[in-house]
């Protein structure tokens, strides 16, 4: 992003989400985002093996929130390296007035060559960095089903970021956010209800 587009959009976001620099983690500490990604049973969930290393050069994720709508944007940097050109890709959310994901938009990444990993039956965080925008009039088709799948999964995921791991940072990082999903909370319910 060139200075005239940051002044631009930073006329346009919550200034203490767009420069607040000192409550970041020192870049000292190895792998200190992907870690506290990893404490996150949602985004544990999506990262794959061959996700590893390309994750491990991330150096800082930053949330940048509009002030006219509830659009919101996730800023990946990343120290140089092995496996891709980018050291900054943005993921962006269009929502609606109420909150509904519309429509995501995403930098595109550029794979060094052989660094790209293959597909699998597994999909790759890595999938996460691209954009989304189902069109209305391809509503009865499979691509259009499959765009959908893909915003509101994508929308979940930058959620998880903006409103879990975000805020909660160096607690994901220490493994101190207790987290439970549906079956156990289910399983002690039926524990409790039995008793």
């Amino acid at each position: 992003m060139t200075s005239e587009e940051e002044k631009e959009v930073s006329s346009l976001v919550e200034p203490d989400v767009w420069s607040n620099r000192e409550s970041l983690p020192p870049n000292e500490i190895q792998e200190f985002w992907f870690e506290a990604m990893r404490q996150n049973a949602t985004l544990a969930e999506e990262i794959t093996p061959a996700d590893e290393g390309p994750l491990s050069v991330l150096s800082c994720i930053k949330l940048r929130r509009y002030k006219e709508s509830k659009n919101f944007d996730l800023v990946f940097e990343f120290k140089p390296n092995e496996y891709f050109e980018e050291t900054q890709v943005i993921k962006s959310f269009i929502l609606a007035r109420e909150g509904d994901p519309i429509e995501t938009k995403c930098t595109p990444m550029s794979w060094k060559q052989g660094k790209r990993q293959a597909k699998s039956a597994k999909e790759s965080f890595f999938d996460f960095f691209s954009g989304c925008a189902p069109k209305a009039e391809e509503k009865d088709s499979k691509v259009y089903n499959k765009l959908v799948n893909k915003l509101y999964h994508d929308f979940e995921i930058g959620v998880v970021f903006r409103d879990e791991v975000i805020p909660s940072l160096v607690d994901f990082y220490l493994g101190l956010v207790e987290q439970y999903d549906e079956e156990s909370v289910e399983e002690e319910v039926s524990e409790d209800e039995r008793n």
